[in-house]
């Protein structure tokens, strides 16, 4: 997630020119699965006001050192309720590969619902899914990995075959002294086709869908390795 490697700033562009589209100013934005803070930082410099989810207290704590002072970041890992809780934003983001990982049965449609009673009527919903090429791109590479020198990392990917879930194991090899410590990371994911997310933003209640291929202005195609979805939450009553 380092900034010279992950387009921020494409990212931003998309994003802002929905909320150019939204007919008023958004001013209140929810990151989900915001990290270690990179893109909320991204959009205070622009001059938004930002509250951050995560489901990792340590990327949080990480976040707190990186956004604006008061900033505020809440550990929680989606579906939650207490989410529902929150705003009502005038926006919400969910960026890079944050929706693969609602890999449950019906996790994907009950976050949509449960963000949806985040944002006020007429709220704007921005997120990316990896699809199946991008899935199967990686799960053909098999074990690879590589040393950045303060760190290294050897990457497997596990896939049932016929399925739409994928799990990633990353081993993570830190210098200590002379020594390397080990720490291995699970990462579950899931693949949806487009029909299972269009459905669950309407059952959501979420409007003018659009999909796009990778956070740029032409439409997606079979070969598309990221989709990048807007849709707007229908004015009027938020869904129960």
């Amino acid at each position: 997630m380092a900034a010279d490697k992950i387009p921020y700033d494409q990212w931003l562009a998309f994003t802002e020119k929905r909320f150019d589209e939204a007919g008023f100013a958004v001013r209140t934005v929810l990151d989900v699965c915001c990290g270690t803070g990179m893109g909320i930082r991204t959009l205070q410099d622009h001059g938004y006001q930002v509250t951050g989810v995560d489901a990792s207290e340590q990327m949080l704590d990480i976040a707190r050192a990186r956004t604006s002072p008061g900033t505020e970041l809440l550990c929680l890992a989606l579906p939650d309720e207490r989410i529902s809780a929150l705003g009502p934003f005038d926006a919400a983001l969910i960026c890079f590969d944050g929706a693969n990982y609602l890999a449950g049965d019906g996790a994907l449609a009950t976050t949509l619902h449960q963000l949806a009673r985040t944002l006020r009527p007429g709220g704007l919903l921005v997120f990316d899914l990896s699809t199946r090429p991008s899935f199967e791109a990686i799960a053909a590479l098999g074990e690879f990995g590589e040393d950045f020198g303060d760190f290294a990392y050897i990457w497997n990917t596990r896939h049932e075959p016929d399925t739409s879930s994928y799990e990633y194991l990353v081993s993570l090899f830190v210098p200590e002294g002379e020594l390397y410590r080990r720490s291995v990371e699970r990462h579950p994911q899931r693949c949806f086709t487009r029909d299972e997310v269009e459905n669950a933003l309407r059952g959501a209640g979420f409007t003018d869908i659009a999909v796009s291929d990778n956070y740029a202005e032409r439409g997606v195609t079979d070969a598309t390795r990221r989709e990048t979805w807007s849709a707007r939450l229908t004015t009027g009553s938020i869904p129960r």
